[in-house]
């Protein structure tokens, strides 16, 4: 009887130890597969991304042969500069941008906030913030150009204009994606002035 009862426990352990194991092997299919499936959307993402680029390039360069073709064509040049900030050739979108101003006499708001704030990131901050304001006397509502404004303010450490600046670009559009992250700088904007008057 006493072998009878160690025989039914251990195949009732034996049992248990199965169905553990299967338990395990089943999770474990379950996280393999699931990593696999990560895996293949990542790499289809960069697929995606590199199809887009291509395409990008693409259209880069039949915008650049057009415009060899025919130079006072400026309707292109924006165009090629923005493509060129998307494939990362920013230097190219800075000389492009350039050359729209200079010829369109800055006629294109958007060209001129994006020039603008490539000649501050790359260091000629002074002009930058002008021609930034020159956009802003052209389009006092445009939220990048207001925005961008708090951004330069900020990287010089005038939070109270920084404030200000990111202030106008909620008024102007709370409920836009960039009058939220206004929003969220305000807030930051705050919590650094307090800290830096202590």
């Amino acid at each position: 009887m006493l072998g009878g009862i160690a025989l039914g426990i251990a195949v009732g352990s034996f049992a248990v130890r199965q169905v553990i194991i299967a338990e395990h092997q089943r999770e474990g299919r379950q996280k393999h597969a699931q990593q696999i499936a990560e895996q293949i959307a990542q790499l289809q993402q960069a697929i995606r991304i590199k199809e887009q680029r291509r395409q990008q390039q693409q259209m880069l360069d039949t915008l650049i042969r057009m415009l060899a073709k025919n130079p006072e064509d400026t309707a292109l040049i924006v165009p090629i500069a923005n493509l060129m900030l998307q494939t990362g050739d920013t230097l190219g979108a800075l000389r492009f941008y350039r050359r729209y101003v200079d010829t369109a006499k800055g006629e294109n708001v958007v060209a001129l906030t994006d020039y603008a704030y490539l000649l501050y990131v790359l260091g000629d901050r002074e002009r930058g913030k002008f021609l930034t304001l020159q956009a802003l006397s052209r389009a006092p509502s445009y939220q990048v150009a207001l925005y961008n404004m708090g951004v330069m303010e900020f990287d010089q450490r005038r939070y109270t204009q920084a404030i200000r600046w990111m202030k106008q670009c909620r008024q102007a559009d709370s409920l836009s994606p960039l009058g939220q992250l206004a929003q969220r700088a305000i807030e930051h904007l705050r919590q650094l002035q307090l800290s830096s008057d202590q």
